[in-house]
């Protein structure tokens, strides 16, 4: 794995280079996709090139969803590149054309909650319920 930096419009957006990705990212329309780029013989353009056009000069995205991207993640081998953001649906909504434009499948992903975040809220949920039920039980004696 290995990190970099794309600047758009002020803003820092955190590139992540992996190997391969888990089978999580590797849905039905994927594989539909990815033959389709196999038998059609769309090239795979160099991420930097991919990057550069479609925060420079593409249209298909508008500005507020280009600024809503606060990570990509991508993989050579396999051809995705995911887009972490709150703002992805017209990045679904013109994957095809994307496809075709650079030989990548768009994968859109909210932000990852944070593991150790979500266990901390459900430790303090499950410790609010026994307080609840000590109170109960205190009072109804």
């Amino acid at each position: 794995m290995r990190t970099e930096e794309f600047k758009f419009s002020e803003k820092i957006i955190k590139l992540e280079c992996r190997e391969e990705l888990s089978s999580f990212y590797k849905i039905r329309s994927y594989k539909q996709k990815l033959k389709l780029m196999i038998e059609r013989k769309i090239p795979q353009k160099e991420i930097t090139d991919v990057l550069n056009h479609l925060f420079l000069k593409n249209s298909l995205l508008s500005r507020k969803t280009k600024n809503s991207i606060s990570k990509i993640i991508y993989s050579k081998k396999d051809r995705i590149i995911v887009a972490i953001t709150k703002w992805g649906k017209e990045i679904i909504w013109n994957r095809d054309k994307l496809i075709r434009s650079y030989g990548w499948f768009f994968f859109v992903s909210e932000a990852m909650v944070d593991k150790k975040d979500s266990d901390k809220k459900k430790k303090r949920k499950r410790e609010k319920k026994k307080k609840k039920i000590k109170e109960e039980k205190t009072v109804n004696v």
